[in-house]
């Protein structure tokens, strides 16, 4: 395999994968791994068990989607038995195997990369992004947005994976996007000042909080509030990869998530300063089929390299 892309010193095929939130069983994983994505990413994965949030979690728009899974999967102690086996898999493929973590405290941060980087996963990505996540009927605050939390998690994170079983794995966050640039410069200085920080960074996951409603007025996501994403979300995308590229430590690779659908998504990100992308409404909008990925990619390889987007 020629490498055409890397992602915190771990090589890739090219440079499209699949986002988190469409991979979460070993059947998952055996698919993928006949797809043509460069890495698979599994999760977001939780210590505890979650049937995620009840009724209509997923609507598909014009030009957009919205969704509120609230991370549905099946636990620590499941990924902790299942992850050996999903690494074999895809590394049988030639593929790198990423798997994204969401706690809900710091401990639990820690304990999940614990328990993950040990199995012989290739990359470890925290999600300090999920906006759709609610207990006792109230949304749990979004990671990101808050700097204390967030170099709290890294700070975890990085001594577990300095010093733990697992040492050695690199890790990445991914974050939601972020309308003030002033906030965003600060989340990008304490990433790169974390004693043991990340090697990537992934964005954007789904805006927060979007409202989309039916002709009789009804709220097409039963849990009401959701988090848009899809092509609508690309231009917002495509501004945090700018940013960031601008803001973050060349050690610091990025990935870019948001509206990827085909192939000039893909080199309009890679422009933009990704080295990967990630794309999963259009996954979901084929019928969760995992070919969409190879028209993702096949559509990028077409690209002719004169029209200044393609990657020579």
């Amino acid at each position: 395999m020629t490498a055409l892309a890397a992602l915190a010193g771990i090589d890739l095929e090219h440079p499209v994968m699949n986002a988190a939130g469409t991979c979460k069983s070993l059947a998952d994983v055996e698919a993928f791994a006949r797809s043509a994505v460069a890495a698979i990413v599994v999760g977001s994965i939780t210590v505890r068990a979650r049937p995620g949030n009840a009724g209509n979690v997923y609507w598909p728009g014009p030009s957009y989607s919205v969704n509120a899974l609230g991370l549905p999967n099946r636990g620590l102690d499941y990924y902790g038995e299942a992850l050996p086996r999903m690494v074999e898999m895809a590394h049988g493929a030639g593929k790198p195997i990423v798997v994204s973590v969401a706690g809900f405290d710091v401990a639990e941060y820690r304990r999940l990369v614990d328990v993950v980087a040990p199995t012989g996963v290739d990359l470890i990505e925290v999600n300090l992004a999920c906006p759709n996540v609610w207990d006792g009927g109230a949304q749990k605050r979004i990671a990101c947005f808050d700097p204390g939390q967030t170099a709290a998690i890294c700070a975890a994170v990085g001594d577990a994976l300095q010093t733990g079983a697992g040492s050695g794995v690199p890790y990445g966050v991914k974050i939601s996007p972020f309308s003030d640039p002033a906030a965003l410069a600060d989340l990008a200085a304490l990433l790169g000042a974390a004693a043991v920080g990340p090697r990537f960074v992934t964005a954007v996951n789904t805006f927060p909080n979007a409202l989309v409603v039916d002709a009789e007025h009804r709220p097409v996501i039963d849990v009401e509030l959701a988090g848009l994403s899809g092509p609508a979300l690309k231009p917002v995308g495509l501004g945090q990869v700018r940013q960031l590229r601008r803001l973050l430590p060349d050690t610091v690779d990025i990935v870019g998530a948001g509206g990827v659908g085909e192939g000039r998504d893909v080199a309009e990100y890679l422009r933009a300063g990704a080295v990967a992308v990630q794309a999963a409404t259009a996954f979901w909008n084929r019928g969760e089929d995992p070919s969409v990925f190879g028209s993702i990619l096949s559509g990028w390889a077409d690209l002719d390299v004169e029209d200044g987007l393609a990657v020579p």
